[in-house]
């Protein structure tokens, strides 16, 4: 099976390394729980999508962070996460599947998630996470950096 995010990254240059899980992962602890490789949980990250009216925005940060909405609001704007039902309409895969490359929408990254030297994410697929460097990143994604986290 070749996925969407292979292309993007074999178009970019840059190295990766698929995850493969072997059950579908919503949260962290499902991802060290159902992962076939080894990983380092610090290096885990999580994209969730936020609402400000009509507009939705991908938050990228690291797994173990959770939202200040005190900070996002400073960032874009008093904001909402986003309904099952809204992320699947608008990127085709369930909460814990999101990709930050294959959104349509504005990313913005926590500073923190910027210090790991690795970034293992979701895929776009359930049964498949992907791991790049930190600092090839910047090769594949247009995003803004915001302290978002608490």
């Amino acid at each position: 099976m070749r996925l969407r995010i292979q292309d993007i990254l074999d178009l970019n240059d840059v190295s990766y390394r698929l995850i493969e899980l072997s059950d579908r992962a919503v949260s962290v602890n499902d991802v060290i729980a159902y992962s076939r490789a080894c990983l380092d949980p610090r290096e885990i990250c999580k994209t969730i999508i936020v609402k400000m009216k009509t507009q939705f925005y991908a938050l990228f940060l690291r797994g173990s962070d959770k939202i200040d909405f005190k900070k996002v609001r400073s960032t874009i704007g008093k904001s909402t996460i986003a309904s099952k039902e809204d992320v699947l309409s608008i990127t085709s895969v369930e909460p814990g599947a999101v990709c930050p490359l294959l959104v349509e929408f504005p990313v913005i990254v926590d500073k923190r998630l910027l210090e790991l030297e690795r970034l293992n994410f979701g895929s776009g697929h359930h049964l498949y996470g992907v791991e790049i460097r930190t600092d090839d990143l910047k090769k594949v994604l247009v995003y803004k950096v915001a302290d978002i986290a608490e």
